[in-house]
């Protein structure tokens, strides 16, 4: 459903009376489009990282959904940017294109008719033209590109998170002295999750906005059984601009990261053209992180501190 969910998106936000539009109209089609790029890698993230049993097959399938949001994403940024900043990201996105074929060379002869092959029979042509005509080509091989199957593995279990404790539900508040810290207990049932002691963390939202990000030490996950985990931990809360009462919200977040996938598909030189200076981009250890489960609310009241 996820992965429909994602070409449905991308149809839309391609449509040709979309794009055939005056100047002044740009501004609602490139925030459509932006919108539906965004989900899209949202929804690939998802489909990569909180599920287990993935296959390499549908791996390259994700990735190449991915790159066409991707490309989505480069062709509203160069509709609305003007001078040398165009260019270097039409540079990255190249680099994301030969970073793919040598990542997965050995799908490609599988994916004929795809976004991907038909980019690198033009890739010759992509990498001597100006933005303008790249952002063309890429709407045109967009549109005329045939969507792949994602099959489905035989066993599919996608990361779930409940929070036991705290409940939410409580109308007693936790009381605490302003700018000093107060300790919230987190009882949580884990399914599913893979190494979740370096992949699980706990998030704050404070009612300003602000959010702390906790990261539990390995202590604090039991394994109860096979694909189960719990954990329990505390989490410190303080805020110096606390004077009324108020709630904060506390989640559990999935951290992923794209070394994961690099690890698992290994790299292949790359056979198009000669150029020896596009390299595949550099990318942090952690990418990003995912909502999983459903979030709960602290009630807090604080209390003003002794002079």
């Amino acid at each position: 459903a996820a992965y429909l969910r994602c070409q449905l998106l991308l149809i839309k936000a391609l449509q040709e009376k979309l794009w055939n539009v005056a100047a002044p109209l740009y501004v609602k089609q490139n925030a459509l489009a932006l919108a539906a790029a965004r989900q899209i890698m949202e929804e690939t993230y998802k489909m990569e990282f909180m599920y287990s049993n993935v296959e390499h097959q549908q791996v390259v399938i994700i990735h190449h959904m991915r790159l066409q949001a991707k490309a989505l994403q480069l062709i509203v940024t160069v509709r609305t940017t003007r001078g040398v900043e165009p260019l270097g990201i039409c540079e990255k996105f190249l680099q994301e294109v030969d970073c793919f074929q040598r990542c997965f060379i050995s799908e490609l002869p599988h994916m004929q008719g795809s976004f991907v092959d038909k980019l690198l029979d033009l890739m010759p042509r992509l990498v001597t033209s100006k933005p303008s005509e790249v952002v063309k080509i890429l709407r045109v091989t967009l549109r005329q590109s045939n969507f792949l199957r994602l099959p489905l593995p035989e066993k599919i279990h996608r990361a779930t998170a409940t929070i036991i404790e705290p409940t939410g539900e409580s109308d007693n508040p936790l009381r605490f002295t302003s700018g000093l810290v107060v300790a919230v207990d987190v009882d949580a049932t884990l399914e599913h999750v893979q190494d979740p002691q370096s992949t699980v963390k706990v998030q704050i939202m404070y009612p300003d906005g602000q959010s702390q990000v906790i990261h539990p030490k390995p202590a604090d996950f039991r394994n109860p059984g096979p694909g189960r985990h719990r954990l329990i931990t505390q989490v410190y809360l303080s805020h110096t601009a606390w004077t009324e009462p108020c709630q904060i919200e506390l989640r559990l977040l999935l951290a992923y990261s794209s070394d994961r996938t690099k690890a698992s598909v290994g790299l292949s030189r790359s056979t198009w053209g000669d150029r020896t200076d596009l390299q595949p981009p550099s990318e942090g250890s952690i990418e990003g992180t995912l909502l999983f489960g459903k979030p709960v609310k602290v009630y807090i009241m604080p209390k003003p501190a002794r002079r």
